[in-house]
């Protein structure tokens, strides 16, 4: 094997943007010890170090000399002979580093890959860092060659130890056939890592690999191979800036069934996410996909025949998250096989601002579309089939309490400290709010503006609004222009009639003037619109949500209500926390 010289020059730089392409999150960490002999260590990081420069990662430690194997430098530039047409195998190459010397082509430790440490003593170094996938290019490497070329390949096992023929054996790289061997590195000699056990030509097929340690491996062929557990794309479940569905991609890369076990684990950094639905696998063609609260420590298998690809997607309840806040788990992936292989990829959930407004705070506008009512002849008012469809407009607002209240107008605008505001009454939007907008629905009496939830109710899931319009209302339909006096007297003006909202007086010679009309509005929300499922209220980027509603009307006729029935559909249009008078 040629020397690890440190000052080999590498035009390559390797950095952390290599491997995180989730940069504006902040990911999750898990902890990592590794344990160094004195001399050279052949070791596999799993994760990148919180602080990952070089110069910062071994101050307080006893390496002093560092090398980053680059598994795709062969295939990723091309070589070629003195005439300039035949190409020839690249030597194994590697990213340096040594303390203090700025020229180091190494400048920072990124996770999921292997490296050569050369400490003057032994020594634990443990630190915290955001997990990454291996990702192995293989070269074609013969053992009568293993002096000049090689493959360093990591081992991260759940169990600690496996042992080599079951760790590599199903991979088109692995040891199940003649030809192929496997060194451990190591050495005193600063300038020159030498293969143990060289001489001896491979270790034994049961020899167990220690988990966190990298080794030398020959190869009959080229190629990618990560070993039995692939992630294919991303390699996070990244939940972006107003996103509430995340997923991961996982492949069986082996040559037999495999059953992987994926665990939600805590994190050691950031605060753990409210509850995380998993969404079921299909039973069958017919029925609709389910979903299952993921909770931590929560762990499920699924079994994968060779190259099989499962997706596991999960969403996220967002009105759950406060400002400010950062959260992430771990979901770790376990072979329960040979291998024993252990991955683990960050779950991720972009911070909410401190200045932002907590979903669903604010005023929510949208439509109404009935399509059943009851007859006004019906024994019982259970709503049927209309001929046509009614709709009206409607406006809801959620303060920051949560707190809901129906409306049937209101005005809004940012003032000059730019601060949402939101008023019930045009007449009362101050001066400094500029270029103030209204809007308005006819569905509610325009004497009752502001309506207040009842009690149990909560916007998502059930929301119940009760108003009455009273009998001297300026839009009670009772009330009319050609009527001569609406005294609430009798037809000689001279004795009160009798109270309109008994309805006992419907059977008396002297009918009463007006009645009052009282309203029940009654908002559910369902998931995918259908009333069987239970409610699955949750944020989504267009910040639109949608369920059945009912509307009971009591007083149009005689001692029973009227029933509609449809559907709503809501958008938050305006992120005020707070309904001003």
């Amino acid at each position: 094997m040629k020397a690890v010289s440190k000052n080999t020059s590498v035009a390559f730089v390797l950095s952390l943007s290599c491997v995180l392409p989730f940069a504006s999150f902040a990911l999750p960490q898990v902890s990592e010890t590794l344990k160094l002999s004195e001399g050279w260590n052949a070791v596999y990081i799993e994760s990148t170090p919180t602080n990952s420069l070089c110069e910062d990662f071994f101050r307080d430690t006893p390496v002093v000399a560092a090398a980053a194997y680059r598994s795709d430098a062969d295939s990723s530039t091309a070589q070629y002979d003195a005439s300039g047409e035949e190409k020839v195998q690249a030597p194994i190459s590697f990213l340096q580093w040594s303390r203090g010397e700025t020229t180091s082509a190494l400048k920072s430790i990124v996770g999921g890959n292997t490296f050569l440490l050369f400490a003057t003593n032994a020594a634990t170094i443990g630190f915290t860092g955001v997990p990454a996938v291996p990702k192995t290019t293989w070269r074609k490497v013969s053992s009568s060659e293993t002096n000049e070329y090689f493959n360093l390949v990591g081992v991260s096992s759940a169990s600690g130890n496996v042992s080599i023929q079951n760790y590599f054996g199903e991979g088109p790289f692995g040891l199940i056939k003649a030809g192929r061997a496997i060194y451990s590195i190591g050495g005193t000699d600063e300038n020159a890592p030498v293969l143990k056990n060289a001489e001896q030509s491979a270790f034994g097929k049961q020899t167990p690999l220690v988990s966190g340690r990298a080794y030398a491996l020959t190869s009959t062929v080229s190629g990618e191979w990560p070993g039995v557990i692939g992630v294919q794309g991303a390699a996070a479940v990244a939940f972006g800036s107003g996103a509430n569905y995340a997923s991961v991609k996982v492949v069986n890369c082996g040559t037999t069934n495999h059953v992987f076990r994926f665990t939600m684990e805590r994190a050691v950094s950031g605060e753990t996410p409210p509850p995380i639905s998993r969404r079921l696998p299909r039973v069958d063609a017919i029925s609709a996909l389910g979903w299952t609260n993921v909770s931590e420590s929560a762990s499920w298998e699924v079994l994968l025949a060779p190259d099989e690809v499962v997706e596991q997607v999960f969403s996220l309840d967002r009105s759950q998250l406060a400002a400010g806040t950062e959260y992430g788990a771990i979901l770790a992936i376990e072979d329960l096989g040979a291998s024993k292989m252990r991955v683990r990829v960050p779950v991720a959930v972009a911070a909410v601002p401190q200045d932002a407004v907590a979903y669903p705070t604010g005023l929510w506008a949208g439509a109404i579309e009935f399509t059943h009512v009851s007859g006004i002849d019906d024994e019982l008012p259970t709503p049927v089939k209309a001929g046509g469809k009614l709709k009206m407009n409607v406006l809801v607002h959620v303060d920051a309490d949560g707190k809901c209240t129906l409306l049937q107008r209101a005005a809004f605008g940012v003032d000059t400290n730019g601060t949402a505001r939101l008023f019930k009454e045009f007449a009362n939007v101050p001066a400094d709010v500029a270029k103030p907008m209204r809007l308005s629905t006819v569905m509610m009496s325009v004497d009752t503006p502001a309506v207040a939830a009842t009690d149990g109710s909560a916007f998502g899931d059930t929301a119940s609004f009760s108003w009455t319009i009273a009998p001297m209302a300026r839009d009670n339909p009772f009330r009319h222009a050609w009527h001569p006096d609406h005294d609430g007297k009798t037809a000689d003006y001279e004795h009160a009639a009798p109270s309109g909202d008994d309805f006992e007086n419907y059977k008396n010679p002297v009918k009463p003037e007006l009645w009052s009309i009282s309203n029940r509005l009654d908002f559910s929300w369902h998931e995918q619109g259908n009333r069987n499922l239970p409610a699955n209220f949750q944020y989504n980027a267009e910040e639109m949500t949608s369920g059945f509603v009912t509307w009971e009307v009591m007083g149009l006729i005689a001692n029973k209500p009227i029933k509609s029935v449809g559907t709503f559909t809501l958008k938050r249009v305006f992120k005020a926390r707070e309904l001003e008078p």
